[in-house]
């Protein structure tokens, strides 16, 4: 050995297997035996009084060193009568005979010297192929009593002793962390079993235990702590991993249930998340409510919930779990004001094995039934059907990509031009959205709100195009007149934010426009629902001389009576009333007077043909929008065309 060899730290020696006897010792090593010298510990003698299964652990290492394999085990040693442990590498070291010796690196251990029944010390014991103990080691006597006589009294599960013979039966070496029964009760070890021949020829199987039951509670209580939802106390995403990778690989059938609460955004955006968090512990106490004992209930992220059922539900006993689920949830929850809050469900229904066979295309399976049933209208359950996961995977992709378009500088914003008949002239424009993503290509307008909405980015992305919108309606009024306005769409989750107004009048003023020169588009629906809110965003728009556009008129409510009530400047009419425009025209008649006696403007979209523009002129459409008179376009054509 090496001088740099006889300066470590780790103590290190050959011992001679054949010969029981260690043949050389570096400086730790000999101060590790309580040795003065090599010479003295190689005339010390290991072989008498060594047990049988000492002999057979031996042999067994002789012959993995012959394959070329280390092996790592803590060690119990006993230098002089004094019992020290170490973390032992072994591994084989060639004689200059030609015989294999085992070379052994030790590095000691205070923390197991101070508590020698923890650590992982080797213990090795050694039994017929029937399972009867043939012999222990001290250790092994000391952990497990000098009584016990066969394994089937060590074992807690004997379904696990079963794998072990017949592992070791086709010799193959059996590996596992198993629990087992001892002096102290119930404790559990790393387990080490292979078939080994004894110097008689007779067969047996030798086992190296380790005790990690400290590691094992631990680990037990950590990844009890880590499979738990902290705000609920249900099981969470990487529990539910668990759960279901278990049945797949055990082939046990199962049916998920992919529950996505709809409207919930809303409560948190308008109540708070405190409030929201108290609306998802009940709604998790309702799902307990209406579980099994077998069901597993995840909270797999947000407001999303999953429930693995295990086996596989027709469509009798779905429809009734489902409808179960759906009529608990919509079940009123009262808001931090005393008023009643209203929830309801989504649910997506998937099988293993029918449907899928991994955890992965299982969970995409009930998510995009689950989106279906949200297309359909919501407050609804959707079996899976082939091919619906293509439409759900196309979602994720577009909702990773939009979170980086902003930064990617990806949109790009165009104007359509609002004409005033009577002067000929732009009066306005309203802004539209465009994205175009290298992946993706152009993406239209209506999904990429839609998924902005469900992803939470529509804030972000609308406060994008306010700002953009207004640096270019200095441009626009600088080059086609100082009279322009600008038309703004602003969705009906973002108005929930109570930020919004203070963020478009900082605007305004940071680009020195007046209120009146925007106008802020809104959907009938979210007019209506709103028209009630003393304090909503509305009003406090209004109160600011902000303008309010109800868009798409005549595609929501529909009802001309409400109008009354809702505190809007413009309607504008949609372009569904031109399609028999050339034979009827009453119904476009009523709404421009109700229109003109409510002191609002009205603003009709779609036009396509000059014979369209001329009947609506006539019948009091004076502002009027659509392909005829211009087509949405960048802020570059307006530069180039109106130049300054």
């Amino acid at each position: 050995m090496s001088v740099k060899t006889e300066q470590l730290n780790t103590a290190i020696w050959v011992y001679d297997i054949d010969q029981s006897k260690i043949v050389w010792a570096n400086t730790a090593a000999l101060k590790l035996w309580n040795s003065s010298s090599n010479d003295e510990l190689l005339s010390r003698d290991f072989k008498t009084g060594q047990s049988e299964v000492i002999k057979e652990s031996l042999l067994n290492y002789k012959l993995a060193f012959k394959r070329g394999e280390v092996i790592e085990e803590n060690w119990s040693l006993n230098p002089k009568g004094q019992e020290v442990q170490a973390f032992c590498q072994l591994s084989g070291f060639e004689l200059e005979d030609g015989r294999i010796a085992m070379l052994v690196e030790a590095t000691t251990s205070e923390l197991m010297t101070s508590n020698p029944e923890i650590g992982g010390v080797a213990i090795l014991s050694i039994y017929r192929t029937d399972g009867k103990l043939i012999n222990g080691s001290i250790r092994f006597t000391k952990i497990f009593g000098n009584k016990l006589s066969h394994l089937n009294e060590m074992f807690c599960h004997h379904d696990v002793l079963e794998k072990l013979f017949a592992a070791t039966l086709q010799n193959i070496k059996f590996e596992d962390d198993v629990l087992l029964n001892t002096l102290n009760g119930e404790q559990w070890f790393k387990i080490e079993a292979s078939k080994t021949t004894q110097e008689d020829g007779n067969k047996a199987i030798l086992f190296h235990l380790s005790d990690i039951h400290e590691r094992k509670t631990v680990e037990q209580t950590l990844r009890q702590q880590a499979w738990e939802d902290s705000l609920t106390g249900l099981v969470n995403r990487r529990g539910l991993t668990h759960f279901v990778e278990e049945n797949i690989n055990n082939k046990i059938p199962f049916t998920l249930l992919y529950v996505d609460l709809d409207g919930f955004k809303m409560i948190n955006d308008s109540l708070g998340h405190a409030k929201g968090d108290e609306v998802l512990i009940e709604v998790s106490q309702r799902l307990k409510i209406n579980m099994k004992e077998s069901d597993i209930i995840c909270r797999f992220g947000g407001d999303e919930f999953i429930l693995l059922i295990e086996h596989a539900l027709d469509d009798d006993c779905a429809f009734i779990r489902c409808e179960t689920i759906i009529d608990s949830f919509t079940e009123t929850y009262e808001n931090a004001h005393g008023r009643d809050l209203t929830l309801s469900a989504s649910i997506g229904v998937a099988t293993y094995p029918s449907d899928a066979s991994n955890f992965e295309h299982i969970i995409a399976c009930a998510d995009a039934a689950m989106y279906h049933a949200k297309k359909l209208g919501k407050k609804r359950w959707v079996s899976y059907e082939n091919g619906m996961e293509h439409v759900s995977k196309r979602i994720s992709v577009i909702s990773q990509q939009l979170s980086f378009a902003i930064q990617k500088q990806e949109f790009s914003l165009y104007y359509q031009p609002i004409i005033n008949m009577k002067t000929g002239h732009i009066c306005s424009f309203e802004v539209l959205l465009r994205w175009k993503n290298d992946e993706l290509g152009l993406l239209s307008t209506e999904e990429t709100i839609q998924i902005a909405e469900q992803t939470g980015l529509i804030d972000e992305i609308e406060n994008w195009v306010l700002v953009q919108a207004l640096h270019d309606l200095v441009i626009l009024k600088k080059v086609i007149s100082e009279d322009v306005g600008m038309a703004i769409n602003i969705s009906g989750l973002h108005l929930s934010d109570p930020t919004l107004v203070d963020t478009i009048l900082q605007q305004l003023k940071e680009h020195k426009l007046q209120p009146q020169d925007i106008s802020i588009e809104l959907t009938e629906r979210v007019l209506f629902t709103d028209k009630n809110n003393e304090n909503s965003s509305i009003r406090r728009l209004v109160d600011n001389e902000i303008k309010i556009s109800i868009d798409d008129f005549g595609t929501g409510f529909s009802s001309l009576a409400y109008l009354y009530n809702i505190p809007a400047t413009t309607v504008k009419v949609d372009k569904s009333f031109l399609e028999s425009i050339a034979t009827n025209t009453v119904i476009l008649e009523c709404i421009h007077r109700l229109v003109t006696a409510l002191d609002m403007e009205s603003l009709i979209e779609g036009i396509e043909t000059e014979e369209q523009a001329k009947i609506l002129f006539s019948l009091g459409f004076n502002i009027q929008q659509g392909y005829f008179h211009g087509r949405p376009k960048p802020i570059e054509y307006y530069l180039h065309t109106y130049p300054l």
